[in-house]
């Protein structure tokens, strides 16, 4: 029996698709997606500074296959660890221990895994990694063409050492790779702390840039070609191919941008035990529904508008939240920001809607008593009725 042209490349792709499928089911994230199985990988931002490598940026990622939820806890990088044998004191120090130590990225990553699963109680373990230095970041940020953001107040930082110059004015822009660089660098005076809020803010800019139809099919080979080939991870070609499928339709609703809970202690930030121990029973633990009239919140009045907070406490009221304080708050504000004290990502959605703002990020602090922070700023849209 003679085959056709057709018929052979018909039988080749066959073949072809089973052997992806095949290779493809042998990679760990396909076992933990079929499973249910949290994805647990760890983000390193890289710098090179005083011909040493450091961890600029680390970030703790978890995913939740049957949620098709995910958690990003951003670490701050004076995060207190005891390592008295290695005379390191602080989280973002170990990178530089191990890079020094063995001159590979993968052993500075592991690392400093190992140590943030300590600092997790050791109940969750991180065994894939993502590293990103300074022109892998850049390269990213360009292959999708830049990313628009907002910013509300100067930025300017010079170090002629580091040959860093970064000059921004308030206003709205498109950051090419260099230009974001900058942006997710800029610590300010909130230091570190106000970085994780601008680099949370970059993020969920990013991905809202992803969203876009237009953009993923101007842009896609380029991302594919960065992810695939350029990004230094031990995640596998086929782990690769999992993800991309598996994330291509997460909802932005179902990712909770949250900061390690703790406390700034000197020149430290010092973990909240307990509270870290609660936010991972909400991880891994089963869902948990809230009721809406249980939901305790506080409203704070950040701008100019006099009496804004006590206005917004009636509205609140109206749509059913318990509203227990509403005062001002010390410093001002551009930007109008829901804050999750408990990790109920979906009441502090429901109030964003209410007052109409997409900022919503999660700061877990319980011994606050309040579930809800809404800080008002110049940008809420009801002051402008109330106070022409």
């Amino acid at each position: 029996m003679k085959f056709t042209l057709k018929q052979y490349l018909l039988l080749f792709s066959v073949i072809l698709i089973l052997s992806a499928l095949y290779l493809s089911n042998k990679s760990n994230v396909a076992s933990c997606i079929k499973n249910g199985s949290n994805i647990n990988f760890l983000i390193a931002g890289t710098d090179w500074v005083d011909y040493a490598q450091h961890a600029d940026t680390i970030i703790f990622a978890s995913y939740n296959p049957k949620k098709r939820f995910l958690d990003v806890i951003s670490v701050p990088r004076d995060t207190k660890i005891y390592l008295p044998d290695l005379h390191l004191n602080r989280i973002n120090e170990v990178y530089a221990y191990f890079y020094r130590k063995e001159k590979k990225h993968k052993s500075a990553i592991e690392g400093t895994s190992k140590v943030l699963s300590n600092i997790l109680h050791n109940r969750v373990q991180i065994p894939f990694y993502f590293q990103v230095d300074y022109t892998s970041f850049k390269k990213l940020i360009d292959s999708i063409g830049g990313v628009k953001i907002e910013i509300e107040e100067p930025m300017q930082y010079k170090d002629h050492a580091g040959k860093l110059n970064i000059d921004f004015k308030p206003g709205i822009y498109i950051l090419d790779g260099e230009k974001a660089l900058e942006y997710v660098r800029f610590r300010g005076q909130a230091g570190d702390i106000g970085r994780i809020y601008r680099q949370q803010i970059f993020l969920k800019a990013m991905l809202n840039k992803l969203k876009n139809p237009i953009v993923l099919v101007v842009r896609m080979p380029k991302l594919l070609k960065f992810i695939f080939y350029e990004l230094n991870t031990n995640f596998t070609f086929w782990d690769k191919i999992n993800l991309v499928f598996e994330l291509k339709n997460l909802n932005l609703d179902n990712i909770r941008l949250a900061q390690l809970p703790g406390k700034p202690y000197q020149n430290y930030w010092l973990p909240d035990e307990e509270e870290i121990d609660r936010v991972l029973n909400l991880i891994y633990g089963p869902e948990i529904n809230f009721q809406l009239s249980s939901i305790t919140v506080e409203v704070c009045n950040a701008s100019s508008h006099s009496g804004a907070a006590r206005i917004l406490t009636r509205k609140l009221r109206d749509f059913g939240f318990d509203v227990i304080d509403w005062k001002n708050y010390p410093t001002k504000q551009a930007k109008t920001i829901v804050v999750d004290r408990v990790g109920n990502l979906k009441a502090a959605q429901s109030i964003a809607k209410i007052i109409n703002t997409e900022e919503i990020f999660t700061r877990y602090d319980s011994k606050r008593f309040v579930d809800i922070s809404v800080i008002i700023g110049e940008d809420y849209k009801d002051t402008e009725k109330i106070y022409p």
